[in-house]
């Protein structure tokens, strides 16, 4: 797999349906890897099982097309992760976890989500979508299981969305190409997984695990090289998890 240089081509909007969307317009054209698409507002915003990701206009919202080689794709998700982090751990003291595969928690608090939508067309295309909770407020109740929060909120001052957004590009840029060229160990991002080493209760269909349940816990043992998650169940019995698996 060659070098992957990012931001080769931006598109900025103001307001759009959401930044995957118009990826996937781009890539009915055959656009090049590498491009970014920006927004500041989207109107139909999304997560993972098809949340929605709500912006006041203060949040960093943007996607990344890639043309990775299959044996990257289920890894795009965590190594984005693992890039945001990173670049918060600039910002700030509080401790930074990465729940697998998507998120990125701050104090326990959703700071992040990253959502993957894979195409194929004459090439095969991923592309990364990435929300960051930048200076908009969250001091408000949810009813998630994790609540959210914003960089403002934790560092008590407001930064340009625009400058973490370059920050993230290149970061991902450097982190994903010294991966594939085995700078950067798979065990260097398992070290950052919320719940490593401990139980957790996941929502899943695998059925193979166990055919009724549907809350099951786990205890998370580490993260493997496809970027699969190794778990362990009360009777020790060993599984890997992929994300598809995984309905929370």
């Amino acid at each position: 797999m060659n070098k992957i240089y990012l931001g080769k081509k931006v598109y900025i909007f103001e307001k759009v349906t959401s930044t995957m969307d118009v990826s996937k317009r781009l890539i009915s054209n055959q656009v090049d890897e590498g491009t970014v698409v920006v927004s500041k507002f989207q109107t139909n915003g999304r997560g993972s099982n098809k949340r929605e990701w709500h912006s006041e206009g203060k949040d960093a919202l943007f996607s990344l097309i890639l043309k990775p080689d299959d044996k990257y794709i289920n890894l795009l998700s965590v190594l984005t992760a693992f890039s945001i982090s990173k670049v918060l751990e600039k910002f700030i003291d509080t401790e930074i976890k990465i729940k697998w595969p998507n998120d990125v928690l701050v104090g326990g608090k959703k700071i992040s989500g990253v959502l993957i939508e894979n195409y194929i067309k004459e090439e095969n295309y991923s592309v990364i979508g990435i929300g960051i909770n930048v200076n908009s407020n969250h001091n408000r109740n949810n009813s998630f299981i994790y609540p959210s929060v914003s960089l403002k909120e934790v560092i008590k001052r407001e930064i340009s969305t625009y400058e973490l957004i370059n920050h993230i590009i290149l970061a991902f840029e450097n982190d994903l190409n010294d991966y594939i060229a085995g700078k950067i160990k798979i065990s260097e991002i398992s070290n950052k997984l919320f719940g490593l080493n401990q139980k957790l209760t996941f929502r899943t269909n695998y059925k193979a695990l166990d055919k009724k349940a549907k809350n099951s816990e786990y205890k998370i043992i580490k993260l493997n090289d496809d970027g699969t998650l190794l778990v362990s169940d009360n009777q020790c019995n060993k599984f890997s998890l992929n994300a598809s698996e995984i309905v929370i």
